[in-house]
C-alpha cells in the first residue's frame, strides 16, 4: 500500500518512522522493519510449535511472504520515481507494508502507481506457476485445504494470488481504493473522487471489522480498523490540500504587525500578546533598525506579571547596543502602502530603514559585578 505524506521533500536516507529499524536500501529507498513486526514472528513460531510443525520452516515462509510484500512496495516506488515522485521509506508492519511517497499525483499517474504493486505480485505468481509446471507439480483442491503441508513455491503462489485479490478490493486507501479514486478523479475531480472512494472504503472496512468479530478473526477486524482510519486521514489531507490549492504565501503572510522599542517593558509586550495574534515582536531602535526579538517565552513571563505596570530596568525587553537614546514612544512598522515620510504625521520623524541598516538580532547579556571587577 502506498501512502502520501505531508512533509516537505527531504533526503530519503534521513530518520524515518519511530520504532523502525533499517535493514537495507534499494533504489536509494530505506527499507525498515517496525518493532511490532517481531510479534508476528513470535505468533507464527508459537502456532507452529503448538501443532507440531517445523518452527524454522514456518518462520522462513513468513520472511519469504514479506519479501514479496517488499517487492510489492518497490513496484509502487519504482513507478512513482518514473513520474518524479520520491519515496521516503518503506516500512514493514505485521499487517503488511507501506511505501511513504512524498506526494501522490492524481488521475492517470495515481492509477499507474497504484497498479504497479499488484502487477509485481502477478509477476511473482507467474514465476511460481512456471516453476511448478517445470517440475510437474500439480495442485489439487484437497492440497489447497491443507496448505500448511505444501512446499514453499506452492504456498508462495497461493500467497501472491491472495495479495493480488486482497489489494484490489476497492477499500481506500488500499491499492484497489486508489485505483477507484484515480478513475473517478478523471471525470469528477480529485476532491469529490476522494470523498466517494473514502466512503466506499470505510463501508468495506466496517464489513471487515464486523465479520472479523463474529468469526473470531481479529486480524481481519484489525485490518478493517486500519483501513477505516486511513480513509479518514486521506480525506482530511485532501481537504487541506484542496483548501490551499492556487494560493500563494503572500496571501497568508502578516503585513501589519506590532513592534517594540528597547525601552518597552515586558508588561507592554504582554499587553500586545493578549491583544493581537502575534507571538514574536521585533524590537526596533531609534532608526528602525532591528535590534532584537522578543521571544514568546519572555513575553509569557511578562503576561504572568501583567499586574505590575512598571517592571523596572530588569523587565526591559531588550537593550540597544548603539545609537543615541530615543524617546519612550513605541516604534511602529510601516504598512506596505505607506511611504517612510508618512511616519512624521504620527510622531517624531525617524530616518527610514534601509537594506544596509538591518542587523542580525544580538543576544544581550546582563553584566554581573564580577565581570566589572575583571574589566577593572
Amino acid at each position: 500500500m502506498s501512502e502520501a505524506g505531508e512533509k516537505p521533500k527531504a533526503d530519503p536516507t534521513s530518520s524515518g518512522s519511530r520504532w523502525a529499524l533499517q535493514i537495507g536500501s534499494v533504489l536509494g529507498i530505506p527499507i525498515r522493519i517496525h518493532a511490532t513486526f517481531l510479534l508476528i514472528l513470535v505468533w507464527v513460531g508459537m502456532d507452529a510449535a503448538t501443532y507440531s510443525r517445523s518452527v524454522p520452516r514456518e518462520i522462513a515462509f513468513v520472511l519469504a511472504v514479506f519479501a514479496c510484500v517488499v517487492l510489492h512496495e518497490l513496484g509502487h516506488a519504482a513507478m512513482a520515481l518514473r513520474f518524479g515522485v520520491r519515496t521516503r521509506e518503506i516500512v514493514l508492519y505485521p499487517i503488511g507494508g507501506v511505501a511513504r511517497l512524498e506526494s501522490i499525483p492524481g488521475g492517470w499517474t495515481e492509477l499507474l502507481i497504484a497498479l504497479a504493486g499488484p502487477a509485481v505480485n502477478v509477476a511473482l505468481a507467474g514465476v511460481c506457476a512456471a516453476m511448478l509446471v517445470a517440475f510437474d507439480v500439480r495442485l489439487t483442491l484437497q492440497s489447497l485445504v491443507q496448505w500448511q503441508n505444501l512446499g514453499l513455491v506452492q504456498r508462495l503462489l497461493g500467497i501472491n494470488i491472495i495479495l493480488i485479490v486482497f489489494n484490489m478490493i476497492p477499500a481506500f486507501p488500499m491499492d484497489g481504493g486508489r485505483v477507484l479514486r484515480a478513475m473517478l478523479a478523471i471525470g469528477l475531480g480529485q476532491q469529490r473522487a476522494t470523498r466517494i472512494a473514502a466512503f466506499i472504503g470505510q463501508a468495506i472496512a466496517l464489513i471487515f471489522v464486523v465479520g472479523g468479530i463474529f468469526t473470531g478473526n481479529f486480524f481481519l477486524a484489525f485490518i478493517g480498523l486500519f483501513v477505516f482510519l486511513g480513509a479518514s486521514q486521506e480525506v482530511a489531507f485532501q481537504t487541506r490540500r484542496h483548501a490551499v490549492a492556487g494560493h500563494t504565501a503572500h496571501e497568508a503572510m502578516i503585513t501589519k504587525f506590532e513592534t517594540l522599542s528597547p525601552q518597552d517593558t515586558l508588561g507592554r509586550a504582554a499587553e500586545l500578546l493578549l491583544a493581537t495574534h502575534q507571538h514574536d515582536f521585533p524590537v526596533l531602535d531609534a532608526w528602525n533598525r532591528v535590534a532584537g526579538d522578543a521571544p514568546p517565552r519572555a513575553t509569557a513571563r511578562g503576561a504572568r506579571a501583567l499586574g505590575a505596570r512598571h517592571v523596572g530596568p530588569r523587565g526591559h525587553v531588550a537593550r540597544s547596543g548603539s545609537g543615541p537614546p530615543r524617546d519612550r514612544s513605541r516604534s511602529r512598522a510601516l504598512a506596505p502602502s505607506e511611504q517612510p515620510g508618512d511616519s512624521a504625521a504620527r510622531g517624531r520623524r525617524r530616518r527610514p530603514a534601509r537594506h544596509g541598516d538591518v542587523r542580525e538580532p544580538r543576544r544581550v547579556h546582563r553584566r554581573r559585578p564580577s565581570d566589572l571587577a575583571m574589566r577593572a
